[in-house]
């Protein structure tokens, strides 16, 4: 065998090597055994001759010098491209050689040193350099290291809410393992109840606070999504708040704020811990408890006819846990003999998990004060801070059997609190009911079944025998292959609607926004939460959240395939215009902020400081390049988009942006003017809209 002496690399565009890299280049033959070291010889001399390159990228390519080994190269080749490498026989590994030989088709991949060769038919016979293991690293590599600024910039607009200049730099110093771990270890900051109470809305004050429906959280929420390092943490909090509902619109107790503030924080504690903690933590919840009615559910009263709340029952077995139909472990509904859905639950599983939840109530113990507009004394602050407490004279001692589990009668109540929690969370369906909502909140709306398998298969098993481990759940979603490959960018079936309230956040993290008043009070018209464009976090409309995970939008071609687009539940002409004209508002001076200065948040009592100074974004170093629109488009495209606008409306965007001639030398607010105008543009646009 001769080495093919060529060594004119051939002209390819990234997808026609890649086709190459699984159709040809990683195929070789020679079927017979006895050539196995001719394969050898002839990888030692095509080592040291000049060959033909499929690939032309660089040799120095790879993540702070990470190349793959070959052994995750053939690895990858096998996983990526299964129907080319049949009957794979075990690694010959003979240093400085590598190489797999698969029977069936007569082919041979092998590696020198760090040049990758194939030998076989389709290389006509002659052995055929296809590049270096550096050339296969972005693809090899990509679930553990960003090769480039936009695969950072996507990653972190996945696992948080922006994407920054720093941010990108330090993802790609320590690849994407190495940037959760980093998170993860991250300590948990201040409290929202805690930053709450030191701006003085746990006092009784002639703002009545304690009143329910105050909005005093939304700007301890928006403050820490704006604003804490611990970025990944509370997207995940964010993100739970819309699998675990508990909406402030009916939460009627004293200090709803507060009380919410508190169910925010355990999401926090537990968003990195064990599903099963977070579950009971949110089950306890006092929040949770007024929202499902836990915290007035008594026993039975045959007297009265008396029979235990279900509400908390059904909804923590149909949106907390299971679900309503039995599922694989990829997601899939499992069928019975008829070919029909396996319904998960009976009625009778909620009358008898519900005595489970009796006697509990809200702990309004301690120190009260009279209430200042009629009615009975207010409890202070403190009491939102603690979980529901146990009543036992209302709590049901019957037997109660439910998913297969059984409560003995007269089981203590936290015991049969256990066994309840233990029983739904070990039910097979929270892995892939759990996982594959984690995965529409964060990457894409419609993961293929393999995908959600992956991630189901994190949640039973970290590794290391753990089941429910949140960090293994959240690391498994972010660094599957779907969610890390390019595949994903030019598929008309992968992606999300970006949440209309978190565009905003985006917008404010991107640009550094802070509050130079230290209140951080964001809104609009707190009883009006369409301004919010459909969704005012935080206030959901039912225990459903704002939109379904099974959506599927009527009269569309995602109807038509099937398709689930979660978010689109809340878009219509009105959203879309609130959205535009606040948007307007927002890039050019930032939004309306109420007496910035005072705690208090009535909208009729401004100050001589009302306005849009407040909360403002920092524009700077974009101000600086605003001149030159392809530099300025090119660094807005990779922060917003992570560089996913198409050449077309790129080239768009230009044209619009020339009509206001900008120069170097004009003065700041032109400048700011231009920037503003590019990033309303970019923001409006549907490549930006729906996230890749």
């Amino acid at each position: 065998m001769q080495a093919n002496q060529s060594s004119q690399p051939n002209s390819l565009s990234g997808a026609e090597s890649t086709t190459l890299i699984g159709a040809a280049a990683l195929l070789a033959s020679c079927s017979a055994d006895g050539e196995r070291h001719e394969f050898l010889d002839a990888l030692a001399e095509g080592h040291a001759a000049p060959t033909r390159r499929i690939l032309a990228g660089s040799e120095e390519a790879g993540q702070g010098g990470s190349v793959p080994t070959p052994t995750e190269l053939m690895d990858w080749a096998e996983r990526t491209y299964p129907q080319f490498f049949p009957s794979v026989q075990p690694n010959v590994i003979a240093p400085p050689y590598v190489y797999r030989h698969y029977a069936q088709t007569g082919n041979y991949v092998g590696v020198a040193g760090t040049d990758v060769y194939v030998l076989g038919p389709v290389s006509g016979g002659a052995l055929l350099r296809v590049g270096s293991l550096a050339d296969f690293a972005p693809q090899v590599l990509a679930t553990r290291y960003a090769f480039s600024d936009q695969a950072a910039a996507r990653f972190l607009l996945q696992a948080q809410f922006a994407a920054t200049d720093a941010d990108i730099a330090l993802v790609r110093h320590l690849g994407y393992p190495g940037w959760l771990q980093a998170q993860f270890a991250l300590p948990v900051g201040e409290s929202a109840w805690d930053w709450l109470m030191s701006r003085g809305y746990g006092v009784a004050d002639e703002q009545m606070y304690y009143d329910g429906g105050a909005p005093a959280f939304d700007f301890a929420a928006y403050k820490q999504m704006l604003s804490a390092p611990d970025a990944l943490r509370c997207r995940i909090q964010q993100a739970l708040t819309e699998y675990f509902v508990v909406s402030l619109t009916s939460v009627l107790l004293p200090w709803s704020h507060l009380l919410y503030a508190t169910f925010w924080d355990r999401l926090g504690d537990h968003a990195f811990g064990n599903f099963r903690d977070l579950l009971e933590q949110v089950t306890l919840s006092a929040a949770m408890g007024a929202y499902l009615n836990t915290a007035t559910s008594q026993k039975e009263d045959p007297v009265t006819g008396r029979l235990p709340d279900e509400n908390y029952a059904r909804e923590v077995m149909q949106l907390f846990t299971i679900g309503l139909y039995q599922l694989n472990d990829d997601g899939s509904q499992r069928l019975d003999a008829a070919g029909k859905p396996i319904e998960t639950y009976t009625a009778s599983d909620v009358s008898q998990l519900a005595r489970v939840f009796t006697g509990y109530e809200v702990d309004f113990s301690g120190p009260s004060v009279p209430a200042l507009v009629g009615g009975r004394p207010i409890p202070l602050a403190p009491y939102s801070q603690r979980p529901m407490r146990l009543n036992v004279d209302q709590h049901s001692f019957l037997e109660a059997r439910f998913l297969g589990a059984v409560v003995p009668a007269n089981t203590p109540a936290s015991k049969a609190m256990q066994i309840a929690l233990d029983a739904l969370f070990n039910h097979a369906n929270v892995g892939p009911f759990f996982g594959r909502q984690l995965i529409q909140r964060l990457v894409t709306s419609n993961p293929s079944p393999a995908y959600v398998m992956r991630v189901s298969a994190a949640f039973n098993d970290n590794g290391q025998g753990t089941r429910g481990d949140m960090k293994a759940v959240i690391s498994a979603v972010l660094l599957d292959e779907e969610a890390r490959s390019d595949a994903g960018l030019s598929s008309s079936t992968f992606g999300k609607l970006r949440e209309p309230a978190l565009r905003f956040v985006q917008w404010g993290r991107t640009f550094g926004m802070t509050s130079r008043a230290g209140s951080w009070k964001f809104g609009f018209d707190y009883a009006n939460p369409d301004l919010f464009f459909g969704q005012r976090l935080f206030w959901s409309p039912t225990v459903f959240n704002f939109f379904r995970p099974g959506f599927v939008p009527p009269g569309t071609a995602l109807a038509a395939s099937h398709s689930t687009a979660p978010e689109l539940q809340i878009i219509s002409e009105t959203t879309v215009a609130q959205y535009l004209n606040c948007l307007q508002g927002w890039v050019f001076d930032g939004p309306w902020i109420n007496a910035p200065e005072r705690a208090d948040w009535d909208p009729n009592v401004p100050s001589a400081r009302s306005g849009v100074g407040d909360m403002v974004a920092d524009y700077s170093r974009e101000i600086a390049i605003a001149h030159d629109l392809p530099v300025l488009l090119s660094r807005l495209n990779l922060l917003l988009c992570a560089g996913q606008l198409s050449e077309r409306t790129r080239t768009k965007l230009v044209a619009a942006l020339a009509t206001f001639p900008v120069t170097s030398a004009s003065d700041e607010r032109t400048r700011h003017g231009r920037v503003a105008q590019a990033v309303l543009m970019i923001m409006s646009c549907p490549e930006y809209l729906v996230q890749k």
